[in-house]
């Protein structure tokens, strides 16, 4: 997992110690506190990129299905969790969870 402060001698730390993909956390502090941001994530996923062949997936900061397609316009992947887990907690049907997730993923995938 690597994060906004991870420099490039600690990227190579933890590439050294990565298969499958790279987890990339956009934020700094808390989950679901704060919204990713496209051209930050861009330049991170880039320097990342450089330094490795495996998918970088990105997460944290992505709450809607607008950031999760404009992440994914520059990673391999987008990773929610937070703002499922707020729609659960707010008492939010299994059909509007459902739909969306349903509509996380057609975001993602159209990006």
């Amino acid at each position: 997992m690597a994060t906004p402060t991870s420099n490039n001698k600690r990227l190579q730390s933890i590439l050294k110690n990565t298969s499958g993909f790279l987890y990339y956390v956009s934020i700094t502090g808390v989950t679901g506190a704060a919204e990713a941001n496209r051209k930050s994530v861009a330049k991170e996923v880039e320097r990342i990129k450089k330094n490795t062949a495996i998918p970088v997936c990105v997460g944290f900061g992505v709450k809607t299905p607008k950031t999760a397609k404009e992440i994914a316009s520059v990673a391999d992947g987008v990773v929610v969790g937070s703002a499922i887990v707020d729609k659960i907690g707010s008492g939010s049907s299994l059909r509007e969870i459902v739909n969306f997730c349903k509509d996380l993923a057609k975001a993602t995938h159209s990006a």
